[in-house]
């Protein structure tokens, strides 16, 4: 039984946050039926007929509001197209799912939008529906709104027409085939800047005042939907798309087919509020949606478990795009620091999933699989462009996308397509990096001219597993007369030698960081390694590389810290690179957060370091400084106050106290300033409140300014704070305070008694954001505590299913960082 169109009229209620709704669906049923079930939830019917030649039947029906389903009874078998009409009433929620509303402030009064967020099974919420992404259909979508207001959906509007009662009827052109989870519904007073130089129309919506802040994001749109045109070779089959501002939105964005939602601070860009690396998020997020029209839109997943086909993909594109446009950000190095060893570190824990979700279960997006799904899906296919070539891949993603568009596709019908277009037997690859999951440490000796290669699955607690990896391997050699030479090969087996050629000194594997795995050497070559670092004889990326494949060891217990420690100060003392210091600043954090024995030791290095990088690329932020230079300046000064840099800390309180003098402070360093400030200043946390709550205050300021209040170092302040949160925060941003807090060493020995004593408040947040709450607390806040934490969770998983997966991976850290406190 398969849908075909949809003719959706709805009539809302912005005063009672209500809505009116009429569904007609023509269904096609192949065999005589004489019952048809459609989810439905949260929604009131009351009415049900079935078209039988020129007249209706009325129909019963009953609910079953666990499986979120409703019976419609037939009044006899019927067979061939068969039509429904079924009128409903149901809710504009606050829960920002389903059909939703959206507050802000105008004019100082409170204000209302209704929006919709249906990902992964929310359509239900709005109309009667077969909500699963393989049922795709047409939709014809009309609302009966208030004349002063706008409606959006995801095609153009074809009529306008007052009604004569303060009521006008706004009816959209028919979607293309689609599914559920990406149709949108928008009602409210937004405002438009357009650009209409090409087709198809590009548009930006937000809240009234806040156009004049969309302008980069209409450009970058503009610039997505261009590159994914042509490197797709598919033209967008909509006349328009819109980017949308959202006020309250759990999610970054969300990729309604031509109606694409937003976070403000994802899509708006403040004037001296918006430091260079949040306009590089700006242009990320819209490219990664826009790359979805084609991948998760265009051809969607046959099931949710194939979901690595939208955001694997999207992911991946993000960098592509943004690359294309900006190639002076070098984002592909940052693909590197936040995708793929975002991946590693999450496929490091035993508690794991394979990049396609295994089972027949219905699969969700969940803080336990993001990392998998987004980021080591888009490592693997970086893999794979490498081991196919640029050419091959773009190849065989436009005979997929061609081959299944406005349909569903599966895993397996995607590695056919790459096969039937390139040529190349790929299925190997995908039944390894794909279908299994965990990823190999491979551990490399020198045994005369030959180099002896073992993989084994690399995770941070003990675990047997007898998993092997197809692993395109590259290597490079360093020779005694300085130059440098290049082995390509691939290594399937547990093990394998590789020939090299004579005079080799020092040799690197996975150089620039294309494969997803780690490698161990031995400590000679180690540390032969290291002085080609201490020499910037090592790239970058393979200086970074060798640093964070020897962390992960420590976190295995492979060596002691203070091995990593020495090893630091020995090699990259006068380190200035963006890569190697970014990620030993997010290590030495973690470390001197956990480990507090070591604290001196850590803060005295640290300091050292970050101090030394400061002074090189200068504390005051100038216009001409780079992305890279930009987005390391903030980060190091933060970290190096954490580590007592006075240097730092005069820097930052100066800083700080310009803002409470009513001066400006540069955007690049306005979080580290906001930080240190509210560290440091009496007056911080009534500042910082003040600017979370004012009407005026830019989205992205006040996520700032949250952030803060987590870095306070009074205890009655941080919890006067985290009340403030639960109690004047709109529910979008509860978890920012409370992340930051699990992160704040003055903080961490009383956070887990807090979230005892507010889990009632905590639950009720939206569930991503909950499991990103318990994943910020529970390996850091809990260390000491770890018999008492594990019963409670015990307990907890045996009275409910929520969060079950991100708990066991916040377990399974806390097991991680217990084990190195110990190194």
């Amino acid at each position: 039984m398969e849908p075909l169109h949809y003719k959706i009229h709805l009539e809302p209620n912005l005063e009672s946050f209500t809505f009116q709704g009429t569904t007609v669906i023509e269904i096609k049923a192949e065999n005589s039926v004489d019952r048809i079930i459609l989810n439905a939830s949260d929604l009131s019917l009351q009415s049900c007929k079935v078209k039988k030649g020129n007249k209706y039947s009325e129909c019963t029906f009953s609910f079953d509001s666990k499986s979120e389903e409703v019976t419609i009874n037939l009044p006899e078998e019927m067979e061939g197209v068969i039509e429904l009409t079924i009128d409903y009433f149901g809710k504009i929620n606050d829960l920002m799912v389903g059909f939703y509303r959206s507050k802000y402030e105008h004019q100082g009064q409170a204000k209302y939008i209704a929006v919709t967020q249906f990902e992964e099974r929310e359509a239900r919420r709005a109309f009667p529906c077969f909500d699963h992404p393989s049922k795709k259909a047409t939709f014809e979508v009309e609302f009966i709104i208030d004349e002063y207001l706008k409606g959006i959906a995801n095609t153009p509007v074809i009529e306008e027409r007052n009604l004569g009662n303060g009521k006008k009827l706004v009816r959209f052109e028919r979607t293309p085939k689609m599914s559920t989870y990406l149709l949108f519904f928008g009602v409210g007073d937004f405002e438009f800047i357009e650009d209409s130089s090409a087709r198809p129309v590009v548009r930006v919506a937000t809240t009234p005042g806040k156009t004049q802040y969309g302008n980069f994001g209409l450009q970058m749109a503009r610039k997505s939907l261009k590159f994914g045109e042509e490197y797709t070779g598919i033209e967008f089959p909509i006349s328009k798309c819109d980017y949308i501002a959202v006020p309250d939105f759990a999610f970054g964005a969300m990729e309604n087919y031509g109606a694409v939602t937003f976070r403000e601070n994802a899509l708006l860009v403040y004037p001296g509020v918006t430091s260079k690396p949040a306009l590089a998020r700006v242009a990320s997020v819209i490219a990664h949606e826009t790359a979805h029209m084609w991948f998760g839109d265009l051809v969607s997943p046959a099931e949710w478990k194939y979901l690595w086909l939208n955001e694997s993909f999207a992911s991946y594109f993000t960098y592509a795009i943004t690359d294309n446009y900006y190639p002076e950000w070098s984002v592909w190095d940052m693909f590197v620091s936040d995708e793929t060893i975002s991946g590693l570190e999450r496929d490091s824990l035993i508690e794991t999933t394979p990049v396609e979700l295994p089972g027949d279960v219905e699969a969700s997006i969940n803080a336990a699989n993001t990392e998998i799904i987004y980021d080591k899906g888009a490592s693997i296919l970086r893999m794979l462009v490498g081991y196919l070539g640029e050419e091959q891949f773009k190849k065989g993603i436009q005979y997929f996308l061609n081959k299944h568009k406005f349909a569903c596709a599966t895993s397996r019908e995607f590695w056919a397509a790459f096969e039937e277009a390139t040529g190349e037997p790929i299925k190997e690859f995908a039944e390894c990096w794909v279908y299994q999951s965990g990823y190999p440490i491979i551990e490399v000796k020198r045994k005369g001219k030959e180099l002896f290669l073992t993989q084994q699955t690399f995770t941070f607690i003990p675990h047997k597993s007898d998993k092997s990896w197809l692993i395109p391997i590259n290597i490079l050699l360093f020779f005694e007369n300085g130059k440098t030479g290049i082995i390509n090969t691939f290594f399937k087996d547990k093990s394998t030698r590789i020939p090299i050629p004579e005079k080799v000194v020092a040799f690197k594997v996975n150089t620039e960081q294309t494969g997803f795995y780690r490698v161990k050497y031995e400590k000679e070559m180690l540390n032969k390694l290291g002085q080609l670092v201490k020499q910037k004889k090592l790239s970058e990326m393979d200086s970074f590389g060798l640093e964070n494949d020897l962390y992960a060891l420590v976190q295995r217990g492979d060596y002691p810290l203070t091995d990593y420690l020495k090893f630091l100060e020995k090699f990259f003392e006068q380190e200035d690179r963006f890569l190697p210091l970014l990620d030993i600043s997010k290590n030495l954090k973690e470390t001197y957060l956990i480990v507090e024995s070591k604290r001196e030791q850590i803060s005295n290095l640290g300091r050292k370091l970050f101090e030394n990088a400061l002074q090189k690329i200068g504390f005051e932020p100038k216009d001409e400084d780079g992305l890279q230079v930009s987005t390391l300046r903030d980060i190091l000064l933060w970290t190096a106050f954490t580590f007592d840099s006075q240097k730092a800390t005069q820097f930052g309180e100066t800083k700080f106290q310009n803002l409470l003098d009513g001066k400006k402070v540069h955007a690049d360093i306005l979080p580290s300033t906001l930080r240190i400030g509210a560290a440091t200043n009496d007056q911080a946390m009534n500042y910082l409140m003040k600017k979370i709550t004012a009407a005026d205050t830019p989205e992205l300021e006040k996520i700032y300014s949250l952030n803060a209040l987590g870095c306070l170092r009074d205890k009655q302040k941080i919890l006067t704070a985290l009340e403030f949160n639960l109690e004047k925060v709109p529910k979008k941003n509860r978890n920012q305070i409370i992340n930051m807090a699990g992160q704040n060493p003055t903080a961490t020995n009383y956070m887990w008694q807090w979230f005892l004593n507010n889990l009632e408040k905590l639950e009720p947040l939206h569930p991503i954001h909950f499991e990103r709450v318990i994943i910020s607390l529970i390996p850091t806040c809990c260390l000491g505590k770890e018999k008492e934490v594990k019963k409670f969770f015990e307990d907890y998983m045996k009275k409910s299913e929520t969060a079950k997966d991100t708990i066991k991976m916040a377990l399974e850290k806390l097991e991680v960082n217990s084990k190195l406190r110990t190194t």
